[in-house]
């Protein structure tokens, strides 16, 4: 329906998946604009979590990709035109992005944060196998290296429709923190493009380097998940979770879990 449309983060809806139990105790305002209750901003732990949690899903794995352009056009059938059917590439990801907020919509919800640890785990695994089969062609092209392209453009048109909307239920000094641990995974990456000029690192340990980095979001959702979220939800979470609950029974638990 329309009405669950307009609730999809897609439309920069947050989803506030929280139950009545973890928002228990009112609303609360935030304090110099760092958080309350729990002062999460003495916590450096949740802190490195929400850093780390920039590093996937994001637009770093496409960024990966094209830091290894220079040595793999040297043998890719492409040549230099590879760099241009990879943009067509990652622009196809968008669909399947799409597919997955149709779906979520219109015909059975998908709990985001399984949804999100699928995405991260996916391009983790993808990232190892392209590690080994990067070279590999058909009908003229570099077909794995064309669809892995297709996996980092989803992977990062995925971030911009679900995650960041998702990450809009935190306090935003977090959500910064989470763009701040993006903006630094990808100027890394390009640190080791250059340094893997300098000592002739190959594609494939480059690839085998980056997929458990990939991994490493699972590690701070999981230390996320084991705080208690009302310490660090942004105002407007704590003012929809308070509302949802002054409408008694389980109508206000109802909202917040669309």
């Amino acid at each position: 329906s329309k009405s669950a449309l307009f609730h999809h983060p897609f439309f920069l809806r947050p989803l506030l998946r929280c139950t009545h139990d973890t928002m228990a105790g009112g609303v609360t305002t935030s304090k110099n604009g760092l958080g309350e209750n729990g002062a999460w901003y003495r916590d450096w732990k949740l802190i490195t979590a929400f850093l780390v949690l920039g590093i996937n899903p994001s637009w770093a794995l496409p960024c990966a990709l094209f830091v290894e352009v220079p040595i793999i056009q040297q043998t890719a059938p492409e040549g230099l035109m590879l760099a241009a059917w990879m943009n067509i590439a990652i622009n196809l990801g968008l669909v399947i992005t799409l597919s997955y907020v149709l779906v979520d919509t219109f015909i059975t919800p998908i709990p985001t944060d399984a949804a999100i640890c699928f995405v991260i785990v996916i391009s983790s695994g993808f990232c190892a196998a392209l590690a080994f089969t990067y070279t590999y062609t058909a009908f003229g092209m570099s077909v794995v290296y064309l669809l892995m392209s297709i996996m980092g453009g989803m992977v990062g048109t995925f971030q911009v429709l679900v995650f960041l909307p998702y990450l809009t239920r935190y306090d935003p000094y977090l959500f910064a923190t989470v763009r701040l641990g993006d903006v630094i995974f990808v100027g890394i990456l390009s640190g080791l493009g250059m340094l893997q000029q300098a000592v002739s690192i190959s594609p494939d340990v480059f690839f085998l380097l980056l997929a458990p980095t990939q991994m490493l979001p699972l590690l701070s959702m999981w230390y996320i998940s084991t705080k208690n979220p009302e310490d660090f939800m942004s105002p407007a979470a704590l003012a929809a979770a308070a509302k949802g609950r002054t409408r008694g029974g389980g109508g206000g638990e109802k909202e917040l879990t669309q």
